[in-house]
């Protein structure tokens, strides 16, 4: 199912990094006249970052979006982050940036993997679009969502069969365990 290449770059991922509109959520956004109203994202991405958390792997999500467009992203965080694995200390917060925009959005990642004594060598990152090209250059395994750009799933070592908020973050996971070793049926959810 997976090639001898990505499951070498997946065996050592010990951090993840997200991008927001069109990873996490699907990148459709409901308008009202006053603004954006809501998101729409996938359970089985969230159980994803769960499962992932519970390998313990640290994530983060960093996004170009600020104000009320982040804060759909900053109410999930605050989900993940509520959590009675995280609560307890079992589980590493998720961290979350907002404003950061390509090589920014790398400048933060790197810093953000320091606090964990890591670097891009074991980090794997998901993007779709142009705020996230150079990041998935630095990183050990880049992956990109089925409906990504072209110039993105180029650069990616991984496209995932499903779309962002749809199920694309789950299937990342799923290459990480099956590289790793893992049964994500013995990994906790919350």
């Amino acid at each position: 199912m997976y090639s001898l290449e990505i499951l070498e770059r997946a065996k050592n991922i010990k951090a993840l990094i997200l991008d927001s509109d069109g990873v996490i959520f699907t990148g459709h956004v409901l308008e009202g006249a006053d603004g954006p109203l809501a998101k729409i994202r996938s359970h089985a991405d969230g159980q994803g970052v769960s499962l992932l958390r519970s390998l313990g792997i640290v994530v983060c999500c960093i996004t170009g979006e600020t104000g009320v467009n982040a804060s759909f992203l900053e109410s999930l965080v605050k989900k993940w982050n509520n959590l009675p694995s995280v609560i307890s200390g079992r589980w590493k917060p998720v961290a979350m940036f907002a404003g950061a925009e390509r090589k920014l959005k790398t400048d933060i990642a790197k810093t953000w993997l320091a606090t964990h004594g890591l670097n891009f060598g074991a980090c794997a990152a998901m993007g779709d679009d142009m705020t996230d090209y150079e990041i998935l250059a630095e990183v050990k395994l880049a992956a990109a969502p089925s409906q990504a750009e072209e110039i993105i799933k180029k650069r990616a070592h991984f496209v995932t069969e499903r779309r962002g908020g749809d199920g694309a973050i789950r299937d990342l996971a799923n290459l990480i365990f099956t590289a790793q070793g893992t049964d994500p049926a013995n990994l906790s959810l919350r």
